[in-house]
């Protein structure tokens, strides 16, 4: 089909073919009918016009999207299903549909019962067609709309630079909830008699195995997915099933273009756009000379505005009005241009879009945290970093709980706002964020900080007991802890001044009854704690006095004791 039909005229046109594959069985253009018939009589006796909708299937998906523009309803579409994002949608919409809780479910056993009971028109092309979550500047969604002339323009230009081929079958590694997906591993291939396979090809090997089934197919992925492909697989045995490869959400290594477009001899098409813009440009590292450039969509042009920012007008676009890029933009000739970063604090990881800023945010509410920066690091992979500093309680945690424990609570505490993928990897805790002596913060600091590894300050502790007014606390000292570096470097020992600091810092974390720090008794430094000991600290509260008596000791004898009076 050289032409695609548009969505607003596909149920009007009903073409017969294939629209989608599921478990090796064919949808037809009559069952998505009959499907769109059954889900609008359903949504029929609900009323509200806003709707969440979120299904891991495709076709299932587009069929509840088409009875919500035929029922005058708008589909509100998140970009994952995490508790923290349904709350924050639900006080928007009026209910949820698909897979989530509270959805309303199907209604009827057979989907061909209702088919007759309607007729087709074609859609306005200004009617809202979806409006789309995505992170914001400040991390709250920011919801994008788009109508069906903008999403059938972006489909007819993606039909002219490359036409479909018949017959050819859509695999995905990327979800439909997000611009990308729902544009190019559903909306076109729908629109182009292309059928959808409906299971995601999450692994390298669901892609082979599926294609190894298929007389042709076009791949839809990610770098996330292609950087990481597995080269061991026969995969002269599919590469001239292969039609086309995409691309998007991040730049690809050139290295990983080449080596995916050799594997399944097929071109290898990157695409730059957004969620606000729909796609901006292409480029084919496997055969373009100039592989770092890419090429303007001859539908979208560049221009400045007053700031000379780099500013888009095409017919994608919201009344075709300009949008401002977040990215440095490097202009050539003849529609090409370099990418030369971005200007903001949304970063893309693994494809997905992620707002440092929101990470802060949300790690700021939490009540050990004093202040944080979140950072974007490139290793084999980009990642996202966090450089922060505890309050008091923090502190105390960190103390009693140790390092792996205290970064678990810390990624469960933003789990329920962040899908695995953007989760930081990569944990640093200062005393206080390295500000310059003009109050900023520079990102070269922050690197620093976490090209080091990781420091400590506290014993690890592996067992603790209390009886009565005494406590015993098993623990080891680890090589990490940042107080060997420096103290006789050939043989690092801990420092006294640090054991009557851990001494009172456990004190006043276990024995409530205690006031302020007041002086020192009776101290004893007999021998000394090098690394990867096994020492036992003791402390004894002797409440009417307001006196702790402490000691360090382990296999070799006693190491460090004295007394610590408070006021």
């Amino acid at each position: 089909m050289s032409s695609p039909l548009s969505l607003s005229n596909w149920m009007v046109s009903q073409p017969n073919c294939i629209v989608a594959i599921s478990r090796n069985e064919p949808l037809t253009s009559s069952m998505f009918v009959a499907k769109v018939s059954s889900w609008r009589r359903t949504l029929s006796r609900h009323s509200g016009q806003r709707w969440v909708v979120y299904h891991s299937n495709p076709y299932e998906f587009l069929a509840i999207i088409y009875a919500l523009w035929y029922e005058h309803k708008l589909p509100c579409i998140p970009g994952d299903d995490r508790p923290a994002t349904l709350k924050r949608l639900s006080h928007q919409v009026d209910g949820f549909i698909g897979e989530l809780p509270n959805a309303i479910q199907l209604e009827g056993k057979s989907p061909f019962a209702t088919e007759l009971l309607y007729t087709w028109q074609e859609l306005p092309p200004q009617q809202i067609a979806i409006e789309l979550y995505t992170s914001g500047s400040s991390g709250t969604p920011k919801a994008i709309i788009k109508t069906l002339a903008q999403l059938d323009n972006e489909i007819l230009s993606l039909q002219s630079q490359w036409p479909a081929q018949v017959g050819a079958v859509v695999l995905s590694t990327v979800s439909h909830q997000h611009l990308y997906g729902l544009i190019f591993r559903l909306l076109r291939p729908f629109c182009a008699a292309q059928p959808i396979y409906c299971d995601i090809s999450e692994y390298t090997e669901d892609v082979y195995n599926v294609a190894s089934s298929l007389k042709s197919f076009v791949l839809v992925s990610s770098p996330s997915h292609i950087s990481r492909i597995n080269t061991l697989l026969d995969w002269k045995m599919i590469a001239k099933q292969c039609v086309n490869i995409f691309s998007a959400a991040a730049p690809l290594e050139k290295a990983d273009a080449i080596r995916l477009s050799s594997l399944l001899n097929a071109p290898l098409w990157e695409i730059y756009g957004s969620s606000e813009t729909g796609v901006i440009a292409w480029r084919n590292q496997s055969e373009d000379t100039n592989s770092d450039l890419w090429q303007l969509f001859p539908s979208v042009a560049f221009s400045h505005d007053e700031n000379e920012q780099v500013q888009i007008t095409s017919s994608f676009t919201e009344d075709g009005m300009p949008s401002v890029l977040s990215d440095r933009i490097d202009i050539h000739s003849q529609g090409r241009f370099a990418l030369k970063g971005r200007l903001d604090s949304i970063v893309k990881i693994e494809g997905k879009r992620v707002s440092l800023t929101a990470i802060e945010a949300l790690l700021m509410a939490h009540a050990w945290i004093k202040a944080c920066k979140a950072l974007v690091i490139k290793r084999k992979r980009s990642e996202i970093a966090i450089v922060l500093a505890f309050n008091d309680q923090g502190e105390q945690a960190l103390m009693l709980k140790g390092r792996k424990s205290v970064i678990n609570g810390l990624r469960e505490f933003l789990s329920s706002d962040l899908e695995g993928i953007v989760m930081p990897r990569r944990w640093r805790f200062v005393d206080a964020l390295p500000f310059n002596p003009q109050g900023k913060l520079p990102l070269a600091s922050l690197q620093q900080i976490v090209d080091r590894p990781p420091v400590l300050k506290w014993p690890t502790i592996n067992s603790l007991e209390r009886v009565e007014n005494t406590l015993t606390i098993q623990c080891h000292i680890p090589p990490e802890i940042r107080y060997f570096n420096g103290h006789f470097d050939s043989t690092p020992i801990l420092p006294g001044v640090v054991q009557v600091h851990w001494a009172h810092k456990l004190a006043m974390a276990h024995f409530s009854e205690l006031n302020h720090f007041y002086r020192l008794e009776v101290i004893k430094f007999s021998q000394v704690i090098q690394p990867n000991e096994t020492v036992v600290i003791q402390l004894t509260l002797n409440t009417p006095k307001q006196q702790v008596s402490f000691s360090f000791q382990s296999e070799k004898g006693i190491h460090s004791s004295g007394r610590i009076c408070f006021e």
